[in-house]
């Protein structure tokens, strides 16, 4: 077959986001403006909805919304707001302003919205409850060390939540004292699980080995599935999580399942014989995307899609025989009524975008959906269609963007890889552009037909200045099914990196792309591909950023919070201190490779990241300034984890990554000029203060 065949998606999407507004949305008043392109203050401050929850009857919605701060505001990580869809009505703001609202759930009887917040004199986050009668928000009880997660028993007469066990006494004067010092692995706080009963308003602590990391009630309150880990370390949650079923009674685990590798939701069958679960096919698959049942009273699960080249992200009973999940299909997301008897799939009416959140009440469906032309805003199906229901951009209506459309190639060894492709503004066939590849992380992810564009991704930034920008679902990556999320496995950087060069290939024989002006970025697994590509393949790219690298894998598995999810997911369950192992996972390593880079390289990361040690790019960054003459440079962010939150870090990060990419990727040959100015202009982020 060959390899240059390509299945594309049958339309592009408008050039501007005027042409899929929704009518009901659509100013009436408004002047016409002239379009504009999208700027990286617009993605700074661009507002998402986080999550959609439906009143039982679903006669109510209301919806969190993500709302960065810009600069007006202090440096810091995005508010997160509370609204309220009735009726006809546009949203009404709930909870606004300086706030970080969590935990949004109806009370059984739908007449109470609670949340999880934090307000003057409160000792960590706590339960609120907002009457639909009007009134102020209300604390229901006071947890003494705050509320992690909340579920409300069906019956509405006491909420079960989890918060982290007290510290010693001992320990806790210790540190109130100044011995701040921490025993790595040892001294950390679990999560237990706690009871509140309306009636006598106390708290019961539920004594259990381990740390409660999910939590379910079953349909008459008896019992509860549980998620314990053994400790509250990411690795230990990340990996070791298993289904514990309590009887809340007598405070006693009376089964245990046996679920094997990573876990995901759970949730118990109407007559409360079944719990379904979303878990990993073994200890080896690198993603929760398989449906299991098992009995309440425990035994051994059934997988319910074995062999299944798809991933459910989450899952709701509809019926006793029915579960309705949201689905990957490789590229493809979609809403899907799963029938337990016979194993098929009837999916609801799609929307070519990328679905979130999803809920049924009443005779609706709610969602959050996330599309080429919008990040993602509240729809809801009532039947027949879908109809968006939020605006949270409204500004967007006169901006000028780029078409977007899934792609598909066929890499040399026939296996079709699919990906997300932007096209550069005023493409004309026939004419050259430079490209960029963008690589998730994990590599455990993948690209969905939705909103690419962030602080960290760029999309539309970089198609508007005329790039194409290629956001490709490699092998390795999750939505295909077990077999293909496990093709990297002990080939780290083999066949799923020759999956970026055949694309730089396809696209160069396609007469798109200019073979001399390609560059590579990303973050995490990202950063690793992008700092492989500027030292062992350096020959292809013209430049590159890489952001919370991993550049030499033995150190980094033996500095990261996830060893275990390391060795059992993606090296073969061979430890690096292996010699062997060792030598094999430097031969990976882009660190190995230093004294070769010919790309430019940006480099960045947080001070403070516990997945990939800061040392991790420090020593790229070494390695090449000493060796090379090539230009390299080493952003580091302080107090920065895995990923910026900070509102200023990530317009710093996002300037300096478009900044690269424009310097070095220009016509000609740029590979040997100094890199750009070490200050950046941030005089449209400070006009705004």
């Amino acid at each position: 077959m060959d390899r240059r065949r390509v299945t594309r998606r049958a339309v592009f999407f408008a050039i501007t986001v005027s042409v899929l507004a929704v009518a009901a949305l659509a100013p009436t008043t408004a002047e016409s403006q002239e379009a504009r392109v999208l700027t990286p203050r617009d993605v700074a401050t661009m507002k998402s909805v986080t999550g959609v929850f439906p009143s039982p009857d679903g006669s109510r919605v209301a919806f969190t919304r993500s709302e960065p701060r810009g600069p007006e505001d202090a440096p810091g990580g995005a508010y997160i707001s509370l609204f309220m869809l009735a009726g006809n009505h546009g949203p009404r703001p709930l909870v606004t302003g300086p706030r970080s609202v969590g935990g949004v759930a109806w009370h059984p009887g739908g007449e109470l919205l609670t949340f999880l917040d934090r307000r003057d004199g409160d000792s960590g986050r706590q339960l609120y409850a907002l009457s639909m009668a009007g009134g102020e928000a209300h604390r229901i009880f006071e947890a003494e060390d705050g509320i992690s997660q909340y579920r409300w028993r069906p019956d509405g007469m006491a909420v079960a939540f989890t918060a982290t066990i007290p510290a010693p006494a001992g320990r806790a004067a210790a540190r109130s004292a100044g011995f701040d010092q921490r025993v790595y692995d040892e001294d950390d706080s679990s999560f237990g699980l706690f009871v509140w009963d309306h009636d006598t308003g106390e708290i019961r602590l539920y004594e259990l080995p381990g740390s409660v990391i999910d939590l379910e009630w079953s349909p008459d309150g008896g019992v509860m599935a549980l998620a314990v880990a053994p400790t509250s370390g990411v690795d230990d949650a990340m990996m070791f999580k298993r289904i514990r079923i309590l009887d809340m009674a007598s405070g006693r685990v009376q089964a245990t399942v046996q679920n094997p590798g990573k876990l995901g939701g759970m949730a118990f069958s109407p007559d409360g014989s079944q719990l379904a679960y979303i878990g990993a096919a073994d200890p080896r698959d690198s993603h929760a995307g398989m449906l299991f049942m098992v009995g309440s009273g425990g035994g051994d699960p059934r997988s319910l899609t074995p062999g299944w080249k798809g991933m459910a992200h989450s899952l709701e009973w509809q019926d006793q025989h029915t579960i309705r999940a949201r689905i990957s299909r490789g590229i493809q997301s979609a809403v899907s009524d799963f029938d337990v008897r016979d194993g098929t799939w009837s999916d609801l009416p799609g929307l070519d975008m990328a679905f979130g959140s999803v809920h049924t009440a009443g005779s609706s469906v709610f969602a959050t959906v996330s599309g080429p032309t919008h990040p993602s805003e509240v729809y809801i199906f009532d039947g027949t269609e879908w109809s968006r229901q939020s605006d949270s951009n409204p500004w967007m209506e006169n901006v000028s963007l780029t078409a977007q459309e899934t792609y598909t190639f066929e890499a040399r060894d026939g296996l079709e890889i699919e990906g997300v492709l932007l096209y550069p503004a005023g493409f004309v066939e026939g004419t050259r552009y430079p490209l960029v590849i963008v690589a998730h992380g994990g590599p455990e992810s993948h690209y969905n037909n939705q909103w690419v564009t962030g602080y960290n991704t760029w999309g539309q930034l970089l198609s508007s200045g005329g790039y194409f920008v290629w956001y490709p679902n490699y092998r390795a990556s999750t939505g295909r099914g077990v077999e293909f999320a496990k093709a990297d496995h002990g080939d780290p950087m083999g066949g799923e990196f020759e999956d970026h060069l055949d694309a730089i290939d396809h696209f160069v024989e396609r007469g798109w792309v200019d073979r001399d002006r390609v560059g590579v970025g990303g973050g995490s697994y990202g950063g690793y591909t992008a700092a492989w590509a500027a030292t062992r393949h350096t020959e292809h790219f013209a430049a590159a950023v890489s952001f919370v690298p991993i550049t030499h894998v033995p150190t980094k598995w033996l500095t990261s919070d996830i060893p275990w999810e390391f060795y059992y997911v993606h090296y073969e369950e061979v430890w690096p201190t292996d010699e062997d192992q060792w030598d094999f996972l430097s031969s990976r390593s882009p660190l190995t490779y230093a004294a070769n880079a010919r790309t430019p390289l940006l480099l960045a990361g947080g001070t403070a990241d516990p997945r990939v040690h800061p040392s991790q790019p420090f020593m790229l960054y070494r390695a090449v300034e000493a060796s090379t003459d090539t230009p390299v440079r080493y952003i580091q962010y302080p107090g920065e984890g895995h990923g910026n939150r900070v509102s200023t870090h990530r317009y710093d990060y996002m300037l300096r990554a478009l900044r690269w990419f424009d310097h070095y990727l220009r016509p000609g040959d740029h590979r040997g000029d100094a890199p750009p100015p070490v200050d950046v202009d941030y005089g449209v982020w400070m006009k705004g203060r």
